[in-house]
């Protein structure tokens, strides 16, 4: 009885100290390499998961820029072509887009508006040379003004088509996917569009020297009356704009005011954000002021939510206040997954992305696309992060979840070695 009582006192002791002991840390294996004079990859490996992490911190010296797929919708293509077509030292994959090759938020590249976006979302913004960043809502405010004063505020660019009560833009930005609303065939029935093309008489400018809006003059070249059910087209003319309208018997339509011949100046103002001439749109925020606001996992939300390769951008506290002796710094993260069967990495849930931002310094942070979209591209080779080699040079430095390697997307964020040469000299 006595053996049988000390054996159960020594099991009972063996299972609380199993209790008591603590749980093994996760591991954090972090490698910095150069990739430039002014720019590193921070290669991490975490042993929960496990995860493979990538960051890239942009710093004075190199510069943030946007590389679209294609000229015009559908845009489709690899990030790694993106970023070396653009003469980059790395890139990393942008904002969602739709299945017609749309981007899926507000885009705007070297000063020249792309689009409003097909659905509401964020995005991060940056001056020309990347000293100044924003995140979070694009208070986009788009105003025609004419020589005796305002004419009418456009409310959606290469986006959706226009109400009786809304205005929308068009450019050849769109492409085959986003066209002057009408048809080629009409019958009586389909509705009427008023609308005109603006062609522009100068470059984009500054509206002055705070840099709050860009602006535009154009010339008024064709307006046809009676309102048309056929579509207007754009034209060949570089930087033409159609506005447009649909027609109601009963409301006073303000682009049928518009006749050949009138001067218009179209305004593009980012409330609160002065300067930025560059903005890709994103969905979750992740951090704000410091602050991990990330959505945790729900039921149901899989897709979005659960785990999954990742893509982030995040910007310090230095790009959007006022003090000037702070610098700005951006912050590229990527995060594999889908690929937890050969210990390579799970990929992670929103909050982890938000907590490895905030680790790299940064003081807002948005989600990009991810899944089988997040990529690393980085010019310079180097056995020790390379992971494969795509055909335009370079190589990525993270593993695509999917077999087939990397995915097609409708944008990159690229890093350039020195100024934006692609943005127009008065606005740098």
């Amino acid at each position: 009885m006595r053996r049988k009582g000390a054996t159960a006192l020594l099991g009972c002791l063996v299972a609380a100290a199993g209790i008591l002991a603590p749980a093994v840390a996760a591991t954090r294996a972090t490698t910095s390499y150069p990739l430039n004079a002014d720019l590193h990859l921070k290669r991490v490996r975490v042993s929960s998961g496990p995860e493979e992490i990538r960051i890239l911190t942009l710093t004075p010296g190199v510069v943030p820029d946007i590389a679209p797929a294609t000229q015009q919708y559908p845009m489709w293509s690899l990030t790694s072509t993106m970023s070396a077509r653009a003469g980059a030292i790395a890139g990393v994959n942008g904002d969602f887009g739709t299945g017609k090759g749309q981007p899926m938020h507000t885009l705007m590249i070297d000063g020249e508006l792309w689009t409003t976006g097909q659905t509401s979302g964020r995005a991060v913004a940056w001056s020309s040379n990347g000293s100044r960043a924003y995140i979070g809502h694009p208070a986009l405010h788009i105003r025609a003004t004419g020589a005796s004063g305002g004419l009418f505020d456009i409310h959606e660019w290469n986006a959706h088509a226009p109400t009786a009560t809304s205005i929308s833009a068009y450019t050849s930005r769109g492409g085959s996917v986003t066209r002057p609303p009408g048809k080629v065939n009409p019958v009586s029935t389909d509705p009427r569009w008023c609308a005109a093309r603006l062609v522009p008489v100068n470059g984009i400018a500054w509206s002055g020297a705070a840099r709050t809006s860009l602006v535009r003059r154009y010339s008024v070249q064709v307006q046809p009356q009676p309102c048309e059910r056929t579509s207007l087209a754009v034209g060949s003319t570089a930087g033409a704009v159609v506005v447009a309208s649909k027609f109601s018997s009963s409301l006073t339509n303000k682009v049928e005011a518009l006749a050949p011949g009138d001067t218009v100046k179209l305004s593009w103002t980012f409330g609160g954000w002065p300067g930025v001439t560059d903005v890709m749109g994103g969905t979750q925020l992740l951090v704000d002021r410091g602050t991990n606001v990330a959505p945790d996992y729900t039921a149901g939300s899989d897709y979005i939510l659960n785990y999954n390769p990742r893509t982030s951008v995040g910007i310090s506290k230095g790009c959007s206040d006022t003090d000037a002796s702070t610098t700005c710094r951006m912050f590229l993260i990527t995060i594999d997954g889908r690929q937890s069967s050969t210990n390579w990495s799970k990929g992670v849930r929103l909050p982890f992305l938000a907590n490895e931002q905030i680790r790299a310094g940064a003081w807002m942070a948005l989600n990009f696309d991810g899944g089988g979209s997040t990529a690393m591209w980085v010019k310079k080779k180097d056995p020790a992060y390379c992971e494969s080699s795509p055909g335009v040079g370079g190589c990525l430095a993270q593993r695509p979840s999917a077999s087939t390697g990397e995915r097609s997307t409708r944008t990159a964020l690229v890093v350039l070695p020195s100024a934006d040469t692609g943005t127009p000299a008065g606005l740098r």
